[in-house]
């Protein structure tokens, strides 16, 4: 688990966090959320396993807060800089 520092900020050696990271703080991927996209395979995944029922609304509304929440929580756009890149998702010069 090691760690680059560079221009203050430790660089990310994993290439499963680098992906996460480049992931994460993609816009498309907050407006997807904000869609409620992450909810199908959720609905999908609880009407396979239990049948089809009443119990899908109130899933797919707890889905949708939690994947809404931890997108409106962890917003910090500057873990970017680990992966090589600007907030604005532009490649930093060394």
């Amino acid at each position: 688990m090691a760690m680059i520092v560079n221009q203050g900020y430790a660089e990310e050696t994993n290439r499963l966090k680098r992906f996460w990271i480049w992931l994460w703080y993609n816009d498309a991927t907050r407006l997807l959320i904000i869609l409620g996209v992450p909810v199908i395979p959720v609905v999908v995944l609880a009407g396979v396993l239990f049948g089809p029922g009443e119990y899908l609304r109130p899933v797919a509304m707890s889905a949708y807060v939690f994947t809404f929440g931890w997108a409106f929580i962890d917003n910090d756009y500057s873990n970017l800089r680990r992966i090589g890149m600007d907030e604005y998702r532009k490649k930093l010069s060394k």
